[in-house]
């Protein structure tokens, strides 16, 4: 558990500084004067304590048996952009910069996050050890079909598309559909890829498990 914390630690702080730095220091209080904003905050409290008591494997950069080959490469950009993305959305939202006019569209953006955080642990829960970052499989990667799994091939994407547009919509910000539209086609060629891996190294019971379930959404995609 401990192991647990620091690595979600090492994670999660930076994110959180980049936030309220780029909101600014000398104003805190006007940040959790909104209460989209504050429900983000303890949202993010709440999931972190999820984590750790779920006891969830939380390492990324976890590469595997099979070779990740220019993934490093590709995913770099995306966190770079995210980062800064994650301070830009709270310095445009105290700034009045390309905000959305609506306050609604703060409180979709919480059931947002709220949805996408669930997923994403309940993911994390049923992948144990074979969560990676990269398109990979671990050794003695067994195909797991079991927990939110057993309905949704890729719930890991699904989070990527909530979470991201969820938060700049939690700071009414009119990114929220590039956003959107960008985590898209990452999902997209992400989850081709992966089927392909999948397809090619569990065969036969990889086409019975994709049959009875479904990519991203139940009845829907």
């Amino acid at each position: 558990m401990v192991r647990s914390a620091l690595t979600l630690a090492v994670q999660l702080l930076p994110a959180v500084l980049l936030m309220l730095l780029g909101w600014g220091l000398d104003d805190l209080p006007a940040f959790f004067a909104n209460p989209a904003r504050v429900a983000f905050a303890a949202l993010l409290v709440a999931a972190a304590l999820a984590a750790v008591l779920l006891r969830l494997d939380l390492n990324p950069l976890r590469q595997g048996a099979t070779p990740a080959g220019t993934q490093t490469v590709q995913l770099a950009p995306l966190l770079a952009l995210s980062l800064a993305l994650l301070w830009f959305l709270p310095y445009a939202d105290r700034r009045t910069i390309l905000t959305l006019r609506h306050e609604s569209w703060r409180y979709i953006g919480v059931v947002c996050c709220v949805l996408g955080a669930a997923v994403r642990l309940l993911a994390l829960k049923s992948l144990g050890p074979n969560f990676s970052a990269y398109v990979t499989l671990q050794p003695n990667h067994r195909l797991v079909q079991r927990g939110i799994y057993a309905r949704i091939r890729h719930p890991l994407y699904l989070s990527l598309l909530l979470v991201p547009t969820g938060i700049a919509l939690v700071f009414a910000s009119k990114l929220a559909w590039p956003i959107l539209a960008l985590a898209g086609i990452f999902v997209h060629d992400r989850m081709r890829s992966e089927e392909r891996l999948l397809a090619s190294h569990f065969a036969a019971e990889f086409e019975n498990y994709k049959r009875r379930t479904w990519k991203l959404i139940p009845l829907l995609f």
